[in-house]
């Protein structure tokens, strides 16, 4: 991909963006209070397996039912909640995805895990941690157009979709750089909320208690109404990143489609 090329495909989509970024939103936000809810209600029961894998689906489903609908705002065409039922028809396709996936989650976990048994050094692995998960996001997006565009089956998509991605080498530079920057905006409200937010309820708590212990702390976390905000708004981050990386690979692997079929 040459300059021009890349310049054309970034200025589209951030046209498209701009166009439908509030419409796209309102899924996010359906999504970010359905993931919230459940792990807050599980960290009543002292429980995180189910939660886990409980929002991985839905993040799961989420991420196809919104590939689905931004393709067809590329396209113009009119889209809505019924859209996200369309997963229902690629489940058993995307079945050796999802495997994928659980793999890689728990590969991910076994080498955070094995990192501070052996007490290496942890900022390398997040940061490469990081940048597989980016990576993986826009693979996943291109696997999911060319399943929905042509029918392929989940493997053929995939290792059509990484090859297509590993060609648009100066859109990878743009994608991480700008995930980067909307993690690190993200954190700043995160930092903010805990600052001006849950610094002083959790002061006025200790000087109340005539003894801190860890029993009166975690129920604290685990009510507080400032910790559901503060996962909505990391889940709607998360979301606006598959947007982003989503609009613009679309662009990019509908250009691609274009100069296929000529």
């Amino acid at each position: 991909m040459n300059q021009d090329e890349m310049s054309l495909v970034l200025e589209s989509a951030r046209s498209a963006i701009a166009r439908h970024r509030l419409a796209l939103m309102k899924y996010c936000v359906v999504t970010a209070l359905l993931c919230s809810l459940i792990s807050l209600a599980a960290q009543q029961f002292n429980d995180n397996l189910i939660p886990l894998g409980t929002t991985l689906a839905i993040n799961l489903v989420f991420l196809f039912g919104l590939d689905w609908v931004m393709l067809k705002a590329l396209r113009n065409e009119p889209y809505s909640y019924r859209d996200f039922s369309q997963f229902a028809k690629y489940f058993k396709a995307l079945l050796p995805l999802f495997g994928m996936y659980a793999v890689i989650l728990a590969a991910g976990v076994f080498a955070l895990q094995a990192m501070i048994h052996f007490g290496a050094v942890l900022l390398v692995l997040p940061a490469l941690l990081g940048l597989s998960v980016i990576f993986l996001n826009c693979i996943n997006h291109l696997t999911l157009f060319s399943m929905i565009e042509t029918h392929q089956s989940a493997w053929q998509a995939l290792k059509g979709g990484a090859k297509m991605f590993f060609q648009s080498r100066k859109l990878i530079l743009h994608i991480v750089l700008k995930t980067m920057m909307l993690i690190l905006l993200g954190s700043l409200a995160v930092y903010a909320l805990n600052v001006f937010v849950y610094a002083p309820q959790i002061d006025a708590v200790l000087k109340s208690a005539p003894e801190i212990t860890e029993a009166l702390i975690d129920p604290y976390f685990s009510t507080n109404l400032s910790y559901l905000i503060q996962s909505v708004g990391m889940q709607l981050v998360v979301s606006y990143i598959a947007i982003v990386s989503g609009m613009t690979y679309g662009v990019y692997y509908l250009n691609q489609r274009k100069t296929i079929t000529r």
